[in-house]
């Protein structure tokens, strides 16, 4: 596995040393629909998450 991962860092290396990149071009106005949608995963995410953790702690409290 650690030969595979080191050739692979190698390639992924030797690729971005030969990538040619250019400027993205600056967004004028924030999109604010993207904005709000990430935020509405993240939170929610974060909270399913720890309620998760906490009903399971809860499950193992009663056993």
């Amino acid at each position: 596995m650690f030969k595979f991962l080191s050739v692979l860092f190698s390639f992924a290396i030797l690729g971005l040393a030969h990538a040619d990149v250019q400027d993205a071009p600056i967004p004028t106005e924030p999109n604010y629909v993207g904005i709000i949608i990430f935020l509405v995963l993240a939170v929610g995410g974060t909270i399913w998450f720890i309620w998760s953790m906490m009903r399971k702690k809860n499950d193992d409290d009663k056993k």
